[in-house]
């Protein structure tokens, strides 16, 4: 399917409005409760504040937001990070692509979020936190796109993202950063749907490791799906590991923006193809599955492999023992593939993840 004027103005509807600020500023930068792209200045780069539901103390959460926009219009990149509260590689590609940006070249618009979950990023979490009765945890990327006049944080939270700033503002392609999440860790790869227009050059311009593909399901909730469902061309480009600010996978992020604002024909590539893109370039594994090991029972986990080896069907992958080490649980493989992620934490609880493998076409 291909993008079409008929399809972008109906997207642009959803919540259309002007940009309203509420007067406050923090840390020099104005607060707005709704963001409209096109309330501002051609050739600016703008930082705002997005106010998002009151805590249980009363006072408002407000997420960062970057826009870069050009003197002449054109397609809108969406740039979100931390929409787990551990995901914290994307939000330094954020800022340093908004950052170094010049809008005077930028024929159309960049916006960029850098750390969505402040609520889950401020308690340490991968999860949105809820402070009510004894309080718990909720995936923010199972709930878009959410609902404002919904009795729950959760959803507020995210129907404000999405009503006041990502469907409101006309995007035409995104990238949702993420990372592994605590306990874990994960290659550089990508997640997308290559039914959707223009995903499969997303893919290919990414330089990532592994590529694995789904089809997008709105009901998942989850920000790519519903986007690719409203023909806005999007995917998920995991970073490698939480809680860390690990310089050459965002750089890796950095370069791959300006390959795709390039290639989208809105920006010239300023960092250029560097050489270790050059060495990947066509190398990405595609996968034709995921195949996720959870673990069976609690305990404590020996993994045997590493990540991006290509494993055997049958090779062991890991190996649980009891508190006196005793075997209680062997992971093997269930074809050929690629280890894509695993566990970093070697106590695992029932459920919880062991490998996972990119499995071979």
């Amino acid at each position: 399917m291909k993008i079409n004027f008929i399809a972008s103005v109906l997207f642009a509807a959803f919540a259309r409005s002007a940009m309203v600020y509420t007067g406050d500023t923090i840390d020099g930068y104005q607060v707005a409760s709704q963001i409209d792209v096109d309330a501002l200045p051609p050739c600016s780069n703008t930082r705002v504040w997005l106010q998002m539901p009151r805590s249980s103390i009363g006072q408002s959460w407000h997420v960062p937001v970057m826009i870069a926009k050009g003197e002449e219009g054109g397609k809108r990149l969406l740039m979100n990070s931390g929409i787990h509260g551990d995901g914290l590689n994307g939000i330094r590609v954020v800022q340093r692509v908004i950052n170094d940006i010049d809008a005077s070249k930028l024929k159309g618009v960049v916006i960029g979020i850098p750390g969505a979950n402040v609520n889950g990023m401020l308690y340490g979490k991968h999860s949105f936190v809820s402070m009510a009765g004894s309080g718990f945890l909720t995936n923010l990327n199972q709930y878009f796109p959410g609902d404002v006049e919904e009795l729950d944080d959760v959803y507020q939270y995210v129907g404000i993202l999405w009503d006041r700033l990502i469907s409101s503002n006309n995007v035409t392609h995104a990238v949702d950063f993420q990372t592994a999440a605590i306990g874990n860790t994960g290659s550089v790869y990508v997640e997308a749907d290559k039914a959707v227009d223009y995903v499969n050059t997303m893919v290919s311009l990414s330089g990532a490791d592994i590529a694995t593909y789904k089809t997008s399901d709105p009901d998942n909730g989850s920000l790519d799906e519903v986007l690719n469902s409203k023909n806005v061309s999007s995917i998920v480009y995991q970073l490698a590991n939480p809680r860390l600010f690990e310089l050459d996978v965002i750089q890796r992020g950095y370069e791959y923006i300006f390959r795709l604002i390039n290639d989208l024909g809105i920006y010239q590539n300023t960092v250029g193809d560097t050489d270790a893109y050059k060495a990947r370039k066509g190398a990405t594994f595609q996968a034709s599955a995921v195949q996720n090991h959870y673990a069976n029972f609690g305990g404590f986990v020996e993994t045997e492999v590493e990540l991006n080896q290509d494993v055997k069907e049958g090779q062991v992958l890991a190996t649980m023992y009891d508190p006196h080490g005793d075997v209680i649980d062997t992971f093997k493989a269930k074809s050929n593939g690629r280890i894509l992620a695993m566990n970093s934490d070697p106590l695992r609880d029932p459920g919880a993840l062991v490998v996972a493998v990119a499995a071979s076409s």
